[in-house]
């Protein structure tokens, strides 16, 4: 978390350092990354910086929590649709969600995808444990009302199962933009439908040959 003097900064400058440090963090891996550029970029000289955030490893695990916490916020204002869904139904919504979030949002988009490359074990654990925080709260919660509605068995782990979800989740989205492009996908529709519930059939149905 940044230091409370980031905080107390005027809304545009504060702005302006999310801003430089997003576009930064978006194409360079997190040892690459600049803090140079970001405070040439964002206007401050370099003793300010360390004002404002204790390191960089400080500062990448706030941008990244900014862009889950964006997501988390997209998904949530889903959820509104998912009463008469069924679990299945529910993270198929979401994974098509995701998608769109990815579309209206290309920076964050590109933070997750520079980020699903990160080779530093450092920087990548710090972020997925801010992040599983928000994502495993939201998906635990629509698998635990499965299980109330009797949709899933009791003895399946939540915890393990919303981990998985997320990461299909992410490689949807990773499949669909690379294959065709941050705009292309959109002309994809049947494709993407088709790849998102293969992947969910194998959750929710196994990959064991069914016996006629």
């Amino acid at each position: 978390m940044p230091q409370e003097t980031f905080f107390n900064l005027p809304n545009d400058k504060r702005n302006l350092i999310i801003t430089a440090a997003m576009e930064e963090f978006s194409k360079s891996n997190y040892n690459s990354a600049s803090i140079n550029q970001i405070c040439k970029k964002s206007k401050i000289a370099k003793g300010s910086f360390y004002q404002y955030f204790t390191d960089k490893l400080e500062l990448y695990v706030y941008i990244m929590t900014l862009a889950i916490e964006e997501k988390i916020k997209f998904f949530s204002s889903a959820i509104a649709e998912f009463h008469t869904l069924t679990l299945f139904e529910q993270f198929r919504l979401l994974f098509l969600k995701g998608m769109e979030f990815a579309k209206m949002h290309p920076q964050y988009a590109a933070l997750g995808e520079q980020f699903s490359k990160e080779n530093d074990g450092t920087a990548k654990a710090a972020v997925i444990k801010e992040g599983d925080k928000q994502a495993e709260a939201l998906f635990i919660q629509l698998i635990e009302k499965a299980k109330r509605r009797g949709e899933i068995d009791d003895y399946v782990d939540s915890f393990a199962l919303s981990l998985l979800l997320q990461s299909l989740n992410s490689a949807v989205i990773k499949y669909m933009l690379g294959q065709f492009g941050n705009d292309g996908y959109k002309n994809k529709e049947e494709e993407l439908n088709h790849f998102v519930d293969s992947l969910l059939s194998i959750i929710f149905n196994g990959i064991q040959k069914k016996i006629k």
